[in-house]
């Protein structure tokens, strides 16, 4: 076999290997691309293949896009040395590279579907939907319109419903819509569920040979084994301290230790006996505890090892164990009647929303796979055509394909005998995209059988290539610890291919035993690139931002190191910048604080944004122009121009007032003004459009944009450089529709924007010396010299577990069945009824988001070349004794690497990093002379606890740790939040400004001048009283202000929904959920709910119920006695035939004792106002207001 000296020997295997598929089980860092970029060379010269007959499928375009590039260097380097007859070859591969499917899996689909889609009867001219939520959601409102005239329905919703909101249907519906497009043969799988499930638990009466037969089991085989390891525990903790009373009876109750000793004999009984639905033991009163002379800690410990013995098994039991095929039963059946009702329903549904995209020829991607399935299925010749065509499939990033994706490339490579070879490239500790329905069994099934059980061949790699030793150490000390098949998936520190191995040859040129040795000593050495872990502890009383402290503290580290600390490149050396540093979140709900902070401190940012782009200010300001070019009778449009910071416009609301004539638009009413504003405006404005006639609409905007200065202005303003990019991104959109109309492009755009349909804004060139923030899932593949990884505090989110419908591919899919029963004097009562299955299914949802959260932390760590830091917040210091005192009851020597079971499962990556480092010596030699917290803390704590257990720690430290992992080297920092108020941040060199330049970005003069403003709120012209009492009652979160909280209140209170029959803790929670409300908004409107469900189940909301119409968050306009244009706000606004009654919500902190006069004119200024502008507008009505105060649960009627 052909070798290169460039590649190692794993490397060069994957590369020149032929005659079977093969699998290559690629490590972060390993090669991935070169290899397939190699392979391809390999294929094409060695073995004359032409590069148009390989299917190269990668999971983006960008990666995509790479390899080609990468190709095409790699071609032009042999095309300068080869003889002239492979030359010739070589050239024709560029020529043939055009039309090469190197490319993703959904461009696969959408190229073959133009291609050939007209043999399903698919128009060839499609346009893909990147995000069709808002067109389903129209859809489905649609059918339920219909369907609710339907006298089956109505009974199905009577059976399962209360009331007429019909969210949690659409809810499940939806999730039945995303199920059916990623599973192969959908209807098939149902059948599956319904036989091995629902019929044989049903008629059988045994669970027996069902898909929840085995799950189950395993999880009371590992609650059993738990609780067994926790009794042996015990027992040698006993043993140690000296608790002779757990081995002692007395004359009438026997000893703890018999007892338990008993309980678990009995147990292992049953399951010899598979006994299972008989394990609900109870267990035997025995002896109390006798603590004479016993420490405190030692006492405490005791109980927790006791109550862990005696509970554990119990709580997985009653979690997962139907108390009885019976009753499992009964409640299958029913569920499975209304489980059939839905999927009645979701085929109409799917049948109208595939209908409205076919009449518009639209596609989604689920479109895409489906028809392209559709289209290789079918005897038409396609699936033949393309298995003549291709010599060999390469798919990247395997791990992340899912089961139709799968099933597509088969329909290919199996279409007839002998099969086309795949070569699969991937690594299971990096499948991340579960909720794309990713499936990591189809990795697993091959990495377990091929070169086993079959011909086909798997190839390991095993070097890392991207980071320094110190970085790969670090990473497998974490994981050797945490990471096994029960947690994470799949084995790592009892599988030498999972770990992170550093290739000395290559990268040291470490070829005899003394340079392997000069190496070792020089990593021994080295102290820049330790890995630094960084926790804000949460101040005892205070409440503040943690989210921002910790952006802060971050901040603080990465000015210590750019411009000072020196990182190695293959070039050479030099010192850090901003753009070597990337800040890698869990999601994007903390991106702009980190903004703010990062802004406030002078450190250069760069967000990279996945939505938002029809959202931006600037874009709409585009759209607005357009659509007032193309319709001057659109007024929205018309005033957005007139209001505009454009230099030839930007007239103020009080001089649109002025000129707006009522009943007539803006365009006619400024055609019969007749001072010269007006009438320069217009001018110009007709010559705008006369230039549109003669030019594409990408050139008429561009000369507005220039004529008036509007890139300027974005470019001054908060983000400027992503508005600029944007605006640029929109001409570029612009000038591919250069042939439409500005009619057509107008009406696409809305069309688009009607729909919902947004796009990702553009991305800024990453030349400039920045710091980077994005998600984990989008750093996926790139590397970064130093990454700083955030928020490892941050909860995990178990909402499959608790979903209306839980579908697990290999269990199948239940929900919880409904039936309406006489309760007492109660009659026809609606009952929920907790499915008996719904414990092991949300037991197995639960850990495999506990798996994909591990696999998430080390895609994160594995982007890091040369530095690691992890930071997060740290909720009190005890949190250090806890995790020590595990580590401590669990006795293990730091040789036996793995962690107990019982201490990995979390909720948060926190407690994996910090259960790790427990044991390495340099944390605790951090704990031992406390250099692992700052000074504040020292002086404030007591820490003697945190250092003992450090020096018992010491007999856990390994002696001589592994080759992988003897590099490993961190530094850990508890910083106390007044620590961080007073950093000091160095002034970061601005780039100097053009002064001409920056005088128009920030100083644009406005068209009228007067001596008060123009325009200015209701709550800055009246007095709004002195409504700051003396806190009589309420415990608050005061890291917000009262003005934050009283935001918080009103958007709650917008979203809370207005219905009769409300159950108010559902409607709360479900309230909460929303996207806007981050854990800080959640803990703050808790707080406050005893005031919101009292102002719920009060008078006011009852009017708010009865009236014909009500609104919420009403803007208003009026123009005073001053000309001045008042704005404002209603909170609510009811309108009935004859009365109008407005309704405005106070969270002012006051006196419960206040009097009625008090209330009453505290905002009577405020009402007056308010008043005022709905007498203007309902003059035969009755107008009057209410204050509710919410804080003491009264109002008042002004």
């Amino acid at each position: 076999m052909k070798k290169d000296k460039s590649l190692n020997d794993e490397q060069n295997l994957a590369v020149y290997s032929r005659g079977s598929s093969i699998l290559v089980s690629a490590p972060a860092g390993s090669g991935k691309t070169k290899i397939l970029v190699n392979r391809m060379m390999s294929l094409i010269e060695d073995d004359h293949v032409n590069v148009d007959s390989l299917l190269v499928l990668t999971f983006t375009k960008a990666a995509a896009l790479e390899m080609k590039q990468r190709l095409v260097e790699s071609l032009d380097q042999r095309i300068q040395v080869c003889d002239a007859s492979l030359r010739e070859h070589l050239e024709k591969q560029k020529l043939l590279l055009n039309d090469a499917y190197i490319t993703n899996f959904h461009s696969f689909c959408s190229d073959l579907l133009s291609q050939y889609g007209y043999m399903i009867h698919l128009n060839s001219k499609f346009e893909i939907i990147e995000n069709p939520t808002l067109i389903k959601e129209n859809i489905l409102n649609q059918c339920l319109q219909r369907w609710v005239q339907e006298e089956d329905f109505y009974t199905f919703y009577q059976e399962n419903y209360t009331g007429y909101q019909f969210e949690s249907f659409k809810e499940i519906l939806f999730q039945l819509d995303n199920l059916s497009h990623t599973v192969y043969h959908f209807d098939d799988y149902l059948k599956e569920i319904e036989v091995n499930l629902y019929d044989r638990i049903i008629n059988k009466q045994t669970i027996e040979e069902t898909p929840i037969e085995k799950p189950l089991k395993k999880v009371l085989h590992e609650a059993y084994q738990e609780a067994y390891e926790n009794y042996l525990k015990l027992e040698d903790y006993c043993q140690t301290y000296g608790l002779g009373f757990y081995f002692e009876e007395t004359k009438k109750l026997p000893s703890p230790h018999q007892v338990l000793e008993s309980y678990f004999q009995s147990l292992k009984v049953l399951f010899d006996q598979e006994k299972y639905f008989s394990m609900d033991l109870e267990i035997e009163k025995h002896r109390a505890a006798s603590y004479k002379d016993v420490d405190d800690s030692i006492k405490e410990t005791y109980k927790d090892l006791l109550d862990q013995t005696k509970n554990t098994f119990g709580k997985a039991y009653k979690k997962c164990m139907p108390s009885s095929i019976e009753e499992l039963s009964e409640i299958l059946k029913i569920s499975s009647h209304h489980l059939k009702i839905y999927l009645k329903y979701l085929k109409e549904f799917q049948k109208e929303y595939q209908a409205y995209k076919k009449s518009l020829s639209y596609l989604d991607f689920n479109d895409l796979e489906q028809y392209t399935l559709q289209l290789l299925s079918e005897s038409n010749g396609v699936a033949q055509t393309l298995y003549k065509q291709f010599h060999e499939i390469m798919i990247d990033e395997y791990q992340d394909t899912n089961e139709i994706q799968e099933n597509l490339i088969l329909l290919i490579s199996r279409y007839q005998m002998p099969e086309i070879n795949r070569f699969m490239v991937g690594d299971m500790k990096q499948s991340i995209y579960r909720f794309r329905k990713a499936d990591l069994d189809i990795f697993n099934e091959k990495y377990l059988t091929y070169g086993v059980k079959d011909d086909n061949q798997r190839i390991d790699l095993k070097f890392n290539y991207r980071s320094n030793k110190i970085v790969l150490d670090s990473i497998n000390y974490i994981f050797n610890a945490i990471m096994d098949r029960r947690y994470g998936g799949l084995e790592y520190d009892n599988d030498p291919h999972a770990q992170l191995n550093y290739d000395f040859l290559r990268k040291e040129k470490c070829d005899n035993e003394e340079k392997l040795q000069q190496a070792m000593h020089r990593l021994d050495q080295e102290k820049r690139f330790d890995s630094e872990i960084m926790l804000v502890l949460k101040p005892e009383e205070e409440k503040v931002d943690m989210v921002e402290y910790e952006a802060k503290m971050i901040g603080k580290r990465i000015h210590e190191m750019v411009g000072h600390l020196e990182l190695d490149f293959y070039t050479g050396k030099r010192l850090a910048c901003y753009k070597d540093i990337v800040v890698l979140m869990r999601n994007v709900a903390n991106f702009i604080t980190y903004k703010k902070v990062f802004d406030a401190i002078s450190i250069p940012n760069l967000i990279v944004l996945t939505k938002g782009f029809f959202e931006s200010n600037e874009i709409l300001d585009c759209v607005y122009f357009l659509k007032a070019l193309d319709n001057c009778l659109d007024d929205l449009a018309l005033i957005s121009l007139l209001k505009g910071n454009y230099t030839k416009t930007h007239f103020d609301e009080n001089w649109l007032y002025l000129h707006k004539i009522e009943k007539t638009s803006m365009y006619e009413s400024l055609k019969q003004a007749n001072d010269q504003e007006a009438i320069d405006f217009l001018n110009y404005y007709h010559e705008i459009q006369e230039y549109t006639q003669n030019h594409p609409v990408y050139e008429v905007l561009e000369r507005f944009i220039k004529e008036n200065e509007y890139d300027l202005f974005i470019s001054s303003l908060y983000n400027g450089k992503q508005r600029y990019a944007n605006i640029q991104l929109f001409i570029e959109m612009l000038k591919a529709d250069e042939n439409l109309s500005l009619y057509q492009i107008v009406q696409k755009i809305t069309q688009t924007m009607t729909l919902g349909i947004d796009y990702k804004p553009a991305t800024l060139s990453s030349d400039g010396d920045a710091v980077t923030f994005m998600t984990i899932h989008q750093s996926k593949g790139l590397e970064f010299p130093i990454v700083i990884v955030n928020q490892m505090n941050h909860q995990f989110n178990f909402a499959d577990g608790k979903a209306p419908l839980i579908q697990d591919k290999k269990l199948g899919m239940i929900l919880n069945p409904h039936q309406k029963q006489d309760l007492g004097d109660f009659k026809n009562v609606l009952v929920e009824y907790s499915h008996p299955l719904r414990g092991i299914f949300s037991t197995i949802l639960d850990n495999e988001t506990i798996n994909e959260e591990m696999r998430i932390l080390y895609v994160a760590l594995t982007r890091a070349s040369q530095k690691l830091i992890l930071t997060g917040g740290l909720k009190e210091l005890k949190m250090i004794e806890k995790w020590q005192k595990q580590v401590i009851d669990s006795a293990l020597d730091a040789s036996h690497h793995l962690l107990p079971a019982t201490i990995r499962k979390s909720n948060q990556m926190l407690n994996w990093i910090m259960l790790a480092l427990i044991r390495h010596p340099d944390f605790i030699q951090q704990c031992i002379d406390l250099s692992l917290f700052d000074e504040k803390i020292r002086n404030s704590y007591d820490l003697a606890e945190v250092k003992n257990n450090a020096l018992q720690l010491q007999l856990y430290q390994e002696k001589q740790m592994q080759l992988n992992t003897c590099h490993s080297k961190f530094h850990t920092s508890i910083i106390d939040t007044h620590t961080i108020d007073e950093y000091i941040y160095p002034t970061s060199l601005k780039e100097k400004k053009d002064e001409e330049t920056y005088l128009k970005n920030n100083a644009f003069v406005y068209q009228s001048h007067g001596d008060f403003d123009k325009t200015v709120a209701v709550t800055s012209i009246v007095d709004d009283g002195n409504r700051y009492f003396e806190r009589d009652d309420e415990i608050e979160d005061s890291s917000f202000k009262a003005t934050d909280r009283g935001t918080l209140v009103h958007l709650f209170l917008e979203l809370f929904p207005l219905e009769k029959n409300l159950n108010f803790e559902k409607a709360f929670e479900k309230t909460l959920q929303r996207d806007v409300f981050n854990e800080d908004a959640k803990k703050l409107l808790n707080n406050y709910k005893i005031h919101l469900k009292s102002f719920v189940e009060g008078n006011v909301y009852q009017l708010m119920l009865k009236s014909k119409h009500c609104y919420k968050e009403k803007e208003f306009s009026l123009l005073n006695e001053n000309n001045q244009i008042i704005h404002g706000i209603f909170d609510v606004l009811c309108i009935n035939e004859d009365k109008i009654t407005i309704i405005d919500y106070k969270t002012d902190t006051i006196s419960k004792e206040s009097s009625i006069q008090t209330l009453e004119e505290l905002h009577q200024g405020q009402m007056y106002y308010y008043k005022k502008i709905m007498k203007q507008m309902f003059p035969d009505h009755e107008v009057k207001a209410i204050v509710y105060y919410l804080h003491i649960h009264r109002y008042v009627v002004i």
